[in-house]
Order: C-alpha cells, then structure tokens, then sequence
C-alpha cells in the first residue's frame, strides 16, 4: 500500500508539472571559477519557474574569489547574453571568446555551435543590431579587461588597499595607459549559419576611467553607447583615490560599422556606472551609478542626453531610501518605454521610475524616497544584479553574488513590483560570496 500510495503520489505530481503551460523560457549565465556554464528555466504562463537545465560553453567562467579583496573578485555589466533570431551569444569573462548557441524554440534547448575570441580581455557585455541584409547583424562586444579599485585608507578604517596592484594607481602607472585589449570590438553575425566573425576594434580605453561595463546600440542603431566603471574608492568616507566613470557615445555606421564623433560625459564624485539604456525613440540614457562621495548620494541614477555632439545631464534622481548606499547597478525599461528599473546591488532591491516620451524621467515615490521593492527577507547586502522583464507582467531578477538564485516579481497594471518567489539555481553548487557572478538575463516568450 506505501508503494502504491507513493506511485500514486507522484504520478499525481507529474500530472500537475504536466498541466502547467510552459510560456517561454529564461538564460543566465553562472560565470564560475571554472567552466561557465548557461541555464536556461522553463517559465509557465503564471510567472512561475519550472525545469531547469544547464550548458557549458567549454570556455571559462570569470569569477575568482581570490582577487581583489574584500570585493573577492566581484565585476559588473550589463548585457552579457544576447538572444539574436534562434541564436543565443553569451560572454565567457575568463575565457575571452564569445559563445553562439543554437536555440530550439519549441523546447528551450541549447546546442553550442562556436566560441569565437573576443578581442579583448575579459568580456562582458553584448549589443547588436540588424544590418539590411536579411540575418546579418553588427555586434558590439565590451572587453572590460579589469576593474581596478581602491579600498579603505580613512581614518580608523584600516590600511589603504590597491588592486589590481599599487603600481597600476601610481603616477604613469597603469590607469594612465590605453591598453589594446580595454575596447570595444565589432563583429558581424550571419543569424543563418550562426557564424560569428571579427571585423575591427572600435574604440580603446583609459585606466583612469575603466572599461567597458555595457555597451548598448540605440533604437534606430545610429549610436552606440558605452559606460565605463571608472575606478571606484570602496569602504571609506574619504574616497581621494576615486575617478569617475565616463559614459561615451558615438555616431554608428550601419552600413560599414564604423564608429565617429567620440563624445563622453563624466562627473567627479560619481563613479561605478554600469547599468545604461536608451529611451525608446529618444537620445536620452539612463545610467546607474552605485560608487558615489556623499555629497552625490542622490545620483544613483543619472539622465543624460545626446545631441549629437555633447553628452550632458539632464537630471539626477536617489534610489530607495533617499541617502542610503544601496549601490544602484542595473537599468531596464519597459517593451512600451514608459517605466524604467534600477535595481541596487547593495540594497537588494528594485526602483521604479516613470517616462515620458521625450526621455523624461520622473520619480514614484514620496519626499527622498523612491518607489521600491525588495527582494526576499534576509537576503545578504550585496547580491542583487541583472533584470529581465517579461510580456506577461513579471520582472525576474538575479541573486548573482552570494545567493545564486533568480527571484520573480510580479508588476501591477500601474508598473509596480511586488515580490512574489525565489528560486535556487540548481546548477550553482559552490557556496560564498563570489564563487559564481552570475552575468545576463535574457529570455523569449513561445
């Protein structure tokens, strides 16, 4: 009768896996210390998460729990997986190469088909855009190459600490230099046969003013934008050795893929900026910045704009709890362009603004304070990174540093969040901060 009664049971459990319409399905990738790994989850029609499977890329991941301190080898961007027609690209951040995987619609799955060299050292991020030719696209990769910081050294706050190393911030050491594999590399991407092919480096960049976190084409693909870590001062009031990020923008080619007009906007005191989106159908960038001095606490979120030869604010904003340091890192913006979220790295929690369709962005919430959401109770400060909102009214996030999981919100009608589930990334079997870092989130509805 047991045997009977737990066949029985779990038939009946089967049975209502069963019944649940799979709507589509999500990606991320773990980037561990050893072999990254993609993984995709089936996603039912009711928001939930169901199967989850996982694919090497037979190229590395990029965490490395021994560097850099007590940030144990966290880096950041946006963008780092891509899906282009029924093709997937994901960035492996200590292999250098890029990954194309074959994606079967109907069922989620994955078939690698090429890891192609990156350009560059360490890439992360991943923007592409159609050329006129049927499945022929331009992509953009960000080979970010390092993140250089700077740790303690104020009062009482122990000694100072310099990674990669103290030479690199010493006067003409390595943070003055314009290094070959710091850039930005164009490829062209044939969506039929899944070839990837390297074309030129575009841009190479400064140590004072980092590389590349996301890189990210506009709707009409005219421009290409690119926000830049900077070098960040962490766990100190006294933030001397700070330089600020650069956001750059340039003119694209569409037709030759080439890149003009260079132009860039920076602020001293505002470093860190990682998250970048284009307004729908308009010049404007919003870029988040989570390593700020006090005096800018309230530029967790910045607006800019583009008119084609300067880059200038438009408009600043706080995140959460006024002047808390939540560390906002991430953008996304609804399919309609009217909600832009900013979720915080620190905080573990998620920032809702409204905008207009000129770009304009105004603040939900009340006083200092903007509308937010936070992830699940007791979640560890510093975990929260990449979103992915769905057509059907969910925002899922990742639990990409300490708890290796994707949690799930559910959106109001009015674009507000609310906390809904938490799923465990099956595939993540090591344990502490860092041991993976997780990077992208994309997904496809059936």
């Amino acid at each position: 009768m047991k045997m009977l009664s737990a066949a029985l049971a779990a038939s009946l459990l089967a049975s209502a896996a069963g019944a649940q319409e799979v709507k589509g399905y999500l990606y991320t990738s773990l980037n561990g210390e050893g072999t990254n790994q993609v993984v995709s989850f089936e996603r039912y029609a009711d928001g939930t998460i169901g199967k989850q499977v996982a694919y090497s890329t037979e190229s590395l991941g990029g965490a490395n729990r021994a560097a850099g301190g007590d940030a144990a080898g966290d880096f950041d961007s946006q963008g780092a997986i891509q899906i282009i027609g029924d093709d997937l690209l994901v960035v492996n951040a200590g292999g250098n190469t890029v990954s194309v995987f074959a994606v079967e619609k109907s069922d989620g799955s994955l078939l690698l088909q090429d890891n192609v060299d990156s350009g560059g050292t360490r890439p992360v991020s991943i923007a592409s855009f159609p050329k006129a030719a049927d499945d022929e696209h331009w992509v953009v990769v960000g080979n970010q190459w390092n993140n250089p910081n700077v740790q303690k050294g104020g009062a009482g706050e122990g000694a100072i600490e310099m990674y990669p190393n103290a030479a690199f911030h010493a006067d003409g050491g390595g943070h003055e230099a314009v290094l070959d594999e710091r850039n930005i590399q164009l490829f062209s991407f044939n969506a039929e046969t899944g070839a990837l092919t390297s074309e030129q480096t575009l841009d190479k960049y400064v140590g004072t003013h980092g590389g590349p976190a996301t890189v990210a084409f506009n709707d009409d693909g005219t421009k290409l934008a690119v926000s830049t870590w900077g070098i960040a001062h962490f766990a100190t009031e006294n933030p001397t050795n700070q330089k600020p990020s650069r956001v750059y923008v340039y003119d694209f080619d569409g037709a030759e893929g080439g890149v003009s007009d260079r132009r860039y906007f920076e602020e001293e005191g505002v470093s860190g900026s990682i998250g970048l989106s284009w307004g729908k159908g308009t010049s404007t960038l919003f870029v988040s910045n989570f390593n700020l001095v006090p005096e800018k606490r309230d530029h967790s979120l910045t607006v800019l704009v583009d008119d084609g030869s300067n880059v200038t604010k438009s408009a600043h904003f706080g995140t959460g709890n006024g002047a808390d340091i939540d560390e906002a890192c991430w953008t996304t913006v609804s399919a309609d362009g009217s909600k832009l979220y900013v979720s915080s790295f620190g905080g573990n929690l998620i920032s809702e603004f409204d905008v207009d369709a000129s770009g304009n962005v105004t603040k939900v919430g009340d006083g200092a304070d903007t509308a937010f959401e936070l992830r699940q109770a007791g979640t560890p400060a510093g975990d929260t990174k990449d979103m992915y909102l769905s057509e059907d009214g969910s925002m899922y996030v990742l639990g990409a540093y300490q708890t290796f999981t994707l949690s799930r919100f559910a959106l109001s009608e009015s674009g507000g969040l609310k906390f809904a589930n938490e799923y465990k990334v099956a595939a993540a079997t090591e344990t502490g901060a860092g041991a993976y870092n997780f990077l992208g989130l994309t997904g496809f509805d059936k």
